[in-house]
Parts: C-alpha cells; structure tokens; sequence
C-alpha cells in the first residue's frame, strides 16, 4: 500500500467529481452534492476536514440515463457500478469507481468486488404521500435482501447485511427479484405531487423529503470548483442533521474507518485468493 495522507484521498475523490460533472453537465443531467457533503460545500467551502468521501443524489430517473453517458464517453479511468457491471456489488445504488486505484475495507480482501476509489449516487426516490406506504417499503426491503445474496455466501454478511434465509435462495433468482424490484419501486410516477425518499444501502430511510427541498439546483464553491446542491439544502440537511453548521466535537467525528487505500494501485493487487 502506497503512503497517503487524507488530503490526497480527497483530492483523487475531487478528481472522480469533476469527471462526473462534466459529464452531466455534457448530457444535461442533474445530480447535486448531498449528506456531509453538501455540508462541507456550505460550512467549508470544500471537503469536512476529517471527511474521506463524497456523496451525491441524482433522481431515480437520470441514474439511468448516467450510466448510458458514462458509456458514450468510454473513459479508462472510471466505471459505472451498478448490478449489472458488478454482480459483487454489495450496494443496491451505483457508485462511480475509479480504476487503477484502491479503497478496499481489509474484511473483504478475498471479495471479488469492484474496489476502487468511489463516489456514492444515492437515486431520489418519488413517493405519492409523506410516508412509504407498506407495499414500496416492502420492495425496498426486498431490494436490500436479495442484494445480499453473494456477500452472505462469501460469509462476510455480517459486515454489510446477514440473513440466513438467503442460503436458500439461487443466485439467479436473487438477481432477478432484486431487479423487478427495483423497477416496480422506481416505476414512473407524476412527480409534481411526490415526495422524495433515500432508501439506503442497509435500511430504509423512513425520512420524507419535500420534494421542494429539490426543485431547484444551484452552484456553490467546493475546493477549487463550483458545484451543484438542491437550492433547498438548508431545510432538507436540517431534517436530518439538525443545527449542521455547528462543528462536532473530535470525539462525535467519523470517518469510513479502517481501508486499504492506494491511489496508484489497482486494487486486484489487494484481493486474497
């Protein structure tokens, strides 16, 4: 593993965002800055000092129609990783990852995943009410159930999901019901009166986002660029963090903890068996 300080990782990670702004901006796609990003943006101007990643939101519609700009453009340096590019995968979203580089938790060194440096793109998805009804929230389950199946078999549940039902299922059938899932969950609907919600790699977030958090997007000084956020950003980091100006006590920071991390390494250098 190659030294590094955090600021590199944060700077190799500025460079994936740049690449995927330019590409939306290329095909008119909208995505913004989210989570302890956005928060950055607002009360740093750039990365959480302590921060080692970034988040971002697109609509479940344009995820997509991202995937297919990503194909157009061929770059050597990135990939799309969705069900489909990776069936390793163990996120239910996609992650854009950078090859020829490493951010590998060490519990998953013999996991034939994708494990390079990323940017999470957690979708925005409508809803008709305020809270998810059972049925959607049933799917969302079933999408992180059925997610799981490899990683359980591989016997490392325990770091992203477990459940011991799985070892009854085929890995045909999991890969199929997580798909008709997803698209019954991500169905077309009339977004002019829904509400947003996350659904998260683990969980569901039971969190309802007004959907005029989201309505308009403008730009905002992060690091060396201007950036992308919901013109809402206030109100929705709000709801979730509360007073997110107020800098957290060095016992209340967190990071993603203990990863193999090589910025010029590709990380099937680091897999096991």
């Amino acid at each position: 593993m190659n030294e590094y300080t955090l600021r590199d990782l944060q700077l190799k990670e500025l460079e994936c965002l740049k690449e995927i702004d330019r590409v939306c901006k290329k095909y008119e796609i909208e995505y913004m800055l989210a989570w302890g990003s956005a928060i950055g943006a607002i009360r740093h101007h750039g990365f959480i000092p302590w921060d080692d990643d970034i988040d971002l939101v697109i609509k479940s519609k344009d995820v997509k129609r991202l995937k297919e700009a990503f194909k157009k453009e061929n770059n050597p340096d990135y990939f799309f990783q969705d069900w489909q590019s990776d069936p390793y995968t163990t996120s239910w979203f996609p992650k854009i990852r950078m090859n020829r580089t490493t951010s590998m938790n060490r519990e998953l060194q013999d996991y034939p995943m994708h494990s390079g440096i990323c940017i999470d793109l957690f979708p925005l998805l409508p809803y008709k009410q305020d809270h998810l009804n059972r049925f959607d929230a049933f799917l969302a389950k079933l999408i992180v159930f059925f997610n799981a199946k490899r990683i359980n078999d591989a016997n490392h549940g325990a770091f992203v999901y477990e459940n011991k039902k799985l070892k009854y299922f085929p890995v045909f059938f999991c890969d199929f019901m997580r798909s008709i899932s997803y698209k019954i969950l991500t169905r077309s609907r009339n977004e002019e009166k829904c509400t947003y919600y996350l659904v998260d790699g683990h969980h569901v977030f039971d969190l309802a986002l007004k959907k005029e958090y989201f309505d308009q997007i403008i730009e905002v000084p992060f690091e060396d660029g201007m950036f992308p956020i919901n013109a809402g950003y206030d109100a929705f980091l709000r709801s979730y963090y509360g007073d997110y100006m107020q800098v957290p006590k060095v016992s209340e920071r967190r990071n993603h903890g203990d990863l193999i991390i090589d910025l010029h390494k590709d990380y099937t250098a680091y897999l096991k068996g």
